[in-house]
Parts: structure tokens; sequence; C-alpha cells
């Protein structure tokens, strides 16, 4: 389907609503149609591949299944005269999931959102849910913590190796340091 055979107007929401014209219904039957008849011919194996193509014939990009299956349903949509809208969402995981992307425990993130060192909301009564972006930002600055961590500790212990009447005393302070 080309430009001409498609409009974009905003929305009261803000996001732009694409309508098909009655012009580029049959491009978008040939679309469905070619989807479909892919669909039947190789079934669920093996996994289908589709392309995004430039003018070039060199130029092309394999779609992910997720923009795949966005664009089938907007073709499908915009094939039935319909319009339609993408509206964009953070992408959330359970504490658990939050959990294991860190390396921790789930009593170890709640306490993490309790001491407000992560974000979360509840959007029903119970569970907790966690922007993945902030959690990944967060892995980040624990492998940074971490880092720097190991490098100031290895300095440290290098200086004590030197001195092994240091060795209590760092060792104490540490335990204090806890």
């Amino acid at each position: 389907m080309t430009a001409a055979h498609a409009h974009a107007h905003p929305h009261r929401d803000g996001a732009d609503v694409v309508a098909a014209s009655p012009e580029g219904a049959q491009d978008l039957a040939r679309v469905i149609d070619f989807v479909d008849a892919h669909s039947n011919r190789y079934g669920s194996a093996p996994e289908p591949r589709f392309y995004l193509s430039g003018a070039d014939i060199h130029e092309r990009v394999e779609l992910t299944q997720e923009l795949f299956t966005v664009l089938k349903a907007a073709a499908d949509e915009l094939s039935k005269g319909r319009s339609i809208s993408i509206l964009a969402r953070e992408q959330e995981i359970s504490t658990q999931q939050a959990a294991d992307l860190l390396g921790l425990s789930r009593p170890t993130v709640v306490k993490l959102i309790e001491d407000g060192e992560l974000a979360a909301t509840v959007p029903g009564r119970s569970r907790r849910k966690l922007r993945l972006a902030d959690v990944l930002k967060y892995r980040d600055l624990l492998h940074a913590r971490r880092t720097e961590f190991i490098s100031d500790s290895s300095e440290e212990f290098y200086d004590v190796g030197e001195h092994p009447e240091k060795v209590a005393e760092s060792l104490e302070k540490a335990r204090r340091a806890r």
C-alpha cells in the first residue's frame, strides 16, 4: 500500500490514526492473501521470516515477530475499512522477573522498592510492577558499584599484603561497616 492509499490524522488521545483509502483496499487484500497463503503453506515450522525492502534490491531488513504481528493486524483492520492507532507503553515486569534479571532474591527487590531505590507501581491491589527500562538501568548501576568495590578492595588488600599487621585492622573495619 502506498502513501497515496492511506492517510493519517491525529486522534484526541494524541496518537496518529491511519485509515485506508478505498483505492488501497486491493493492495491490503494482496498483503492479507500473501500472509494467509504463506501460513497455510508452511504452517508454524519453520518459523516464517518477513522483510521490509527498500528501493535498492540489497536494502532489506528482517522484521521481528512482534513487528510482523502488528503489521498483519494493521493490514487486516485497514482492509476491513477500519482505522487503526498504535499506543506505545512501557514494558512492565513482576518483582520476581526483576529479581531474576538483577540476580537478587524477590524479597530484596521488594526492599529496594520500599527503600525507594527502585520505582514500582501497583496497578491492582497487591502485585507490584516495575518498568523493564528502570530495572535494566538499576542492573547497570549495580554492575558499576560492584566493579568499583572490587577495584577499591583489590587496592586495599594489595596494601595489606605488604603490611600483615593491617589484616586484623582491615577485617575489623569491614565488620563494623556492615
